[in-house]
Formats: C-alpha cells, sequence, structure tokens
C-alpha cells in the first residue's frame, strides 16, 4: 500500500516501533480537529468489507506507537484499526506541553471519529483507551454520537481527584493548588472539563467496558468503581488482580484482548444489529 504522508521520522526512545514492524498494510494518515489542529497516524485497513473500526487513545506522554501492540489481534478479528498521535505528541501539530489531561484529547478523539466516519466510511466505530486516552474517549463518547462502544482502562474519574491522589506528602496543599491553577492556566483547560464522572451516564445505551488493576495506586479502584456506578447499562467492570496502573497496559490489556475483542463483537452486534466480524 502506498505510503502518503511526509512528515518526519519518530525519533529517541523505541523509534524503530513503526508501523512497519507488525507486518500489516497501513496508510500514513492526516486529518483535522475541529478547532483546526491536524493530527497524524495509521490506518490498518480489514479486508472484510462494512467492517468496524476500532481507534486507539494513547495515556498520557504516548504517541501512537503505544497502541502497535493490539493492532495485530484486532485486525485479525477483522477490525479496521487507527492508531494516531494526540495534539503536540508524535508527528502530529500543536503544542508539545499543552497535554490537558483528556480536555483537548478529547477533541482530537473527536476527529479521529470524523476521519473514520466520513473520510473511511466505517460501518462503526470502536475506542480504546488507557488512562488519559481512556478519560479522552468517556469525554468524546458522552457528547458524540459516532463513537458506538467504550474500552477504557485505568480511568480516572476527575483530573481534580488524580492530581490530589498523586499529590507529593512534602508540597503544601496550599501551594498544590496552586501549581495546579497554573496548569490549567499554561495548558488553557479548566478541570471541570475533565471529569468524565459527571458525563458518563450520557454514553448509554452504547456499552462500555472498565478495566481497573489492583494494584494501581495512581488512579485508585475508588475512582473506576465510581465511574462504573455512575454509568448506565449496558456496562461491564473487570478488576485485574495484582495489576499496577502501567501494567493494566503493558500485561492486562494484552492478556485480555480476546475478551475485549469478544466484549466489542458483542456489542457491534447487539446493538448496531450487524453480523460479527470473526
Amino acid at each position: 500500500m502506498e505510503m502518503v504522508s511526509t512528515a518526519a521520522p519518530f525519533f529517541g526512545k523505541n523509534a524503530d516501533r513503526s508501523a512497519d514492524s507488525i507486518g500489516l498494510p497501513y496508510e500514513n494518515v492526516t486529518f483535522n480537529t475541529q478547532d483546526g489542529i491536524t493530527l497524524r497516524g495509521w490506518y490498518f485497513p480489514s479486508e472484510i468489507p462494512d467492517a468496524p473500526a476500532i481507534l486507539y487513545a494513547p495515556a498520557t506522554a504516548k504517541d501512537q506507537r503505544s497502541g502497535l501492540s493490539l493492532v495485530s489481534p484486532l485486525h485479525m478479528a477483522g477490525f479496521n484499526v487507527l492508531l494516531f498521535s494526540y495534539r503536540g505528541h508524535g508527528q502530529s501539530d500543536g503544542n508539545p506541553i499543552g497535554f490537558s489531561y483528556g480536555a483537548h484529547e478529547s477533541v482530537d478523539v473527536d476527529g479521529a471519529v470524523s476521519y473514520l466516519r466520513d473520510v473511511q466510511q466505517v460501518s462503526a466505530v470502536g475506542a480504546i483507551g488507557h488512562s488519559a486516552g481512556s478519560v479522552a474517549i468517556i469525554l468524546s463518547a458522552a457528547r458524540n454520537p459516532g463513537i458506538n462502544v467504550v474500552v477504557a482502562a485505568s480511568p480516572y474519574a476527575s483530573v481534580e481527584e488524580i492530581w490530589h491522589t498523586n499529590k507529593p506528602g512534602f508540597i503544601p496543599t496550599p501551594m498544590f493548588d496552586y501549581i495546579m491553577r497554573t496548569s490549567e492556566l499554561r495548558k488553557d483547560f479548566e478541570r471541570d472539563e475533565v471529569r468524565p464522572v459527571d458525563v458518563i451516564g450520557r454514553i448509554s445505551p452504547r456499552p462500555i467496558l472498565i478495566l481497573h488493576g489492583s494494584a494501581d495506586r495512581r488512579i485508585t479502584v475508588e475512582q473506576a468503581q465510581l465511574l462504573f456506578d455512575q454509568a448506565v447499562e449496558p456496562k461491564v467492570f473487570w478488576l485485574l488482580p495484582g495489576l499496577s496502573h502501567a501494567e493494566v497496559r503493558s500485561v492486562g490489556m494484552e492478556n485480555n484482548i480476546s475478551g475485549i475483542i469478544q466484549f466489542l463483537n458483542q456489542a457491534f452486534a447487539t446493538q448496531l444489529e450487524i453480523p460479527p466480524t470473526n
């Protein structure tokens, strides 16, 4: 398949983790967000006509390469797959210090969904994300009917909650509150924009699967449980025993990918009344 992007190559750690490394046909793609930012990614087309597409939303400080390990099993299951980088990350345009914990990134997810729907003209879209990526897809899906099913790994209930959960003990709370407010101003977002707990109920009747590690110290199990409690059926919660925050992505999602694919297939088949892809 012809490569169409002229973007510069990746550099730095794990720069060799390219789309070529998994041996599947793909396209280098570009698309724009509603606020005019150009994003870049890789699109792995399915050989099955009218197959749904799955997009992957990376965690904090990650780019499209972080989704590579999920592409082959999803593609083998018959799905189109889109990996992309947020604004300011990977090869995408934008401010490299503007990461907003899901606020702007959810707009980037909106852009990815529009690309899949309008350009690739896929039949349906599923979204998978980890950590801030899972928050970005929850925020997007709450307002965007173009997302048909959500798989959220290690989501947090609100950015304020995770900030305080991870506050260093030696920093006084007033000073920490000042640091948080400075971060909001510098990154041009408001903390109230990143409260998935307030909007997750709007995703229904589209299915949502939440995965969380029992040993996650960065985002507490209580936050994931609160999100699940506020979600509306159909919903599923998997607590992965003994896994830390990072291990949910590096171990948990890979080890449970067959179950994730089964969830996606059932969601697409029952909600949209289309045949499963395998």
